[in-house]
């Protein structure tokens, strides 16, 4: 659903599903900061927040209380790290950050900026930017903006919360990481209401192929759903989203409000895999607060076109869950592990890059099944140095090799 403000006015109710997403990006936020400031060394922390569908700043509770929106959290979770990075430091962090917030209505704007005074903001504080305009007008000015600001890293985070599923051209968010690589893109996609429309009149089609599919791929997937395939449907978003965006890394997820009933898609991408697993991580810690399909190993991001999404097993982030993608990694990663060392050892770190897109299990958790399968002698490990590395150890580096055993060749192995 879309949310309304006005100037004067109560802001909205706050949605459930609203306030899921909310609490994602505040834990993000927090995390991305301490995850770049692990070590005492750096001076400066530069940061450009993009807020392309901001709104008006806030939310009402039930109760009547205000709680804060995205704009609202992100300056917050700014000056909390501020405060926090500079704990214990004999010389002083400097945390410089850039926020540009953007909404195309004009009464939205001018509820934030209302919002944005109350809460001491000024006029006058050049770390914000708010804009009324269509984020895809906007784009590219924050994009030299920032690049002015951090003409090195460009480090940023874009939050795209859409309504729908085509206010944000895909081949934009491709711009974003050609020219700000190091940046991460979080993206609502109205998955369930893209198939709702699939239909095969030609102003539908020219709409498909709008949103990066072709002719004979938007052809194909309103078959799919006169088959009934809502499955093979969504392999084949996840994929276009992957593709079109040129992201690398990708962690899709559920969300399911109340009213609707409709299936959004919370879509985390980037270029990096550690920014992935801290997104995974907070999955986890915040465990039931989204949700998907499948049994969470590798295979878990596809879709299982031979069976019904509404019969697939919900995946939920809880113990029960992750005790279920050790033992399903158990039994799938040998396969991918053997295809991979079969004619050299491979570093650990390309593993983790190799099946990154196709489970829910974060670095640690792959580190573990590794291990235990390295201690049950179905591999060795050797460090970077080829060194021989001992069945008691704890914890895997990116520069470890794996290799299969002397005494074992591929074409013997069990299954």
């Amino acid at each position: 659903m879309s949310f309304e403000w006005a100037p004067g006015e109560q802001p909205p109710i706050l949605e459930p599903h609203s306030e899921a997403k909310l609490r994602v990006l505040r834990a993000y936020l927090h995390a991305y900061c301490d995850t770049l400031n692990l070590r005492f060394q750096r001076d400066e922390f530069r940061l450009d927040l993009v807020d392309g569908f901001c709104g008006g700043g806030t939310y009402r509770e039930i109760d009547g209380s205000i709680v804060s929106g995205s704009p609202l959290i992100m300056l917050e979770e700014m000056q909390a790290a501020d405060q926090r990075l500079n704990q214990n430091r004999r010389k002083a962090l400097s945390v410089d950050y850039q926020c540009y917030f953007v909404d195309k209505e004009r009464p939205h704007i001018e509820h934030l900026r209302d919002v944005l005074s109350e809460r001491g903001y000024g006029s006058e504080d050049d770390r914000i930017l708010v804009r009324e305009g269509r984020f895809e007008a906007e784009c590219g000015a924050i994009i030299e903006s920032i690049l002015r600001r951090q003409p090195r890293a460009g480090r940023a985070i874009f939050l795209l919360d859409q309504t729908g599923y085509s206010q944000v051209d895909l081949d934009l968010i491709r711009g974003i990481f050609r020219q700000l690589p190091a940046a991460e893109v979080i993206l609502t996609y109205a998955a369930d209401a893209l198939i709702n429309f699939l239909a095969g009149r030609p102003e539908v089609l020219v709409r498909l192929e709008g949103l990066g599919l072709d002719r004979a791929q938007a052809l194909d997937l309103i078959e799919h759903k006169q088959r009934g395939q809502h499955a093979l449907i969504q392999r084949t978003l996840k994929d276009l989203i992957l593709s079109a965006t040129g992201a690398t890394y990708y962690t899709p997820f559920f969300i399911r409000p109340v009213v609707s009933r409709r299936a959004l898609w919370f879509v985390h991408l980037s270029k990096h895999p550690t920014a992935r697993d801290v997104m995974l991580q907070l999955h986890w810690e915040l465990s039931n607060t989204f949700e998907h399909y499948g049994n969470g190993g590798l295979g878990m991001l596809g879709w299982d076109a031979m069976k019904d999404l509404d019969a697939l097993d919900l995946f939920n982030f809880t113990a029960e869950d992750e005790e279920a993608v050790r033992l399903d990694l158990m039994e799938s990663l040998p396969r991918e592990l053997d295809a991979a060392v079969s004619k050299e050892p491979v570093p650990v770190g390309a593993v983790y890059r190799q099946v990154a897109n196709q489970t829910a299990a974060t670095r640690s958790q792959l580190d573990k099944v590794i291990l235990q399968l390295f201690r049950e002698r179905e591999y060795d490990i050797r460090d970077k140095n080829n060194r021989r590395r001992t069945r008691r150890i704890l914890r895997l580096q990116p520069t470890d090799h794996i290799l299969l055993p002397d005494n074992l060749t591929l074409p013997f192995r069990a299954k």
